[in-house]
């Protein structure tokens, strides 16, 4: 995207923001403006899932309105008419605005995460053959890897509210994983390579300072540890490809030569990269905390593997 474009949008962002301090609102223009993946404007489920998260419906009746007409598609043989996309990209976006917290054993986007795991085990009256293709969650993964490509765009800084969105979508991403409803943890080790791996750049041109790079980039690392630590400490895994033509997904940044995928000493890594740039000049005090609450948070995973 051309620095010009990008500042153009920023601007009609900024005009947006200026105008409202809701940041749900704040992030609904950013995904129009940027043209994120995002719901259509003529969603059917979006309204729904939005009517579930602020308790104007409960679980059930949300999943029953979203279901609906699928299963009438299902039993007139009629998949093709679902546009599952627009189903994923509803409750993703619904992620995005959800301002990410875990504490004292309360999930920020636990009402969500109720709604997909109704959603996935959803059974499809007189018609259980076809089950599967809600266990399966068609398209959920594609829909997965291509709002990942919607990440915060520098251009002098980042705006607070997208580096919000993008630290909330890794949180729902890390949650998706513990809860058990797929395995997303490739997108930790995106996450943690680009945050802690990868030393902020500091060439005079650059679109924002390491200062700012840490502000957007810790939050969304950090997300990770504190909605999927336990099993990330646990997870030994060698992800090297077999073929080298596959790319190598898993491979580590420029601090991380080691085995790619999930060991303890890349744990390590991780865990002493947060200290070091929680102590990082002119950061936010807010990353700073967030820094440090996850190296606490991946210490309570430490000892809680231990206490197994």
């Amino acid at each position: 995207m051309s620095p010009t474009r990008i500042a153009k949008q920023n601007q009609a962002i900024e005009d947006v923001i200026a105008t409202t301090q809701n940041e749900g609102e704040q992030i609904d223009a950013i995904a129009k403006i940027r043209g994120w993946f995002r719901p259509g404007e003529d969603s059917i489920f979006y309204p729904t899932i939005q009517d579930c998260l602020n308790e104007k419906i409960d679980k059930n009746e949300a999943v029953s309105k979203l279901c609906s007409s699928i299963d009438e598609n299902i039993n007139a043989a009629k998949l093709d008419d679902v546009n599952f996309m627009d189903l994923w990209y509803s409750i993703i976006h619904s992620a995005k605005r959800l301002k990410f917290c875990m504490g004292d054993h309360v999930c920020s986007h636990a009402r969500l995460l109720d709604l997909l795991k109704a959603f996935k085990f959803h059974s499809i009256p007189n018609n259980t053959t076809y089950n599967y293709l809600y266990h399966e969650m068609i398209d959920f993964t594609m829909a997965c890897r291509s709002a990942y490509n919607d990440s915060p765009v520098p251009h002098n800084g980042f705006i607070a509210a997208e580096r919000s969105a993008w630290a909330n979508l890794n949180f729902f991403y890390a949650r998706i994983t513990q809860e058990k409803i797929q395995d997303l943890s490739l997108y930790a080790i995106f996450a943690l390579r680009t945050a802690l791996e990868e030393p902020p750049t500091d060439d005079d041109d650059a679109e924002a300072t390491p200062a700012q790079q840490c502000d957007t980039d810790l939050p969304a690392a950090a997300a990770w540890i504190q909605g999927c630590g336990d099993d990330l400490f646990r997870k030994e895994q060698d992800l090297t490809p077999s073929d080298p033509k596959q790319g190598n997904s898993a491979r580590g940044g420029a601090l991380w030569t080691g085995t790619p995928g999930f060991t303890k000493a890349r744990w390590a890594l991780w865990k002493e990269r947060f200290v070091t740039l929680a102590d990082m000049p002119d950061v936010e005090e807010s990353t700073r905390t967030v820094a440090r609450d996850a190296v606490e948070a991946m210490e309570r995973s430490e000892t809680y593997a231990h206490m197994r």
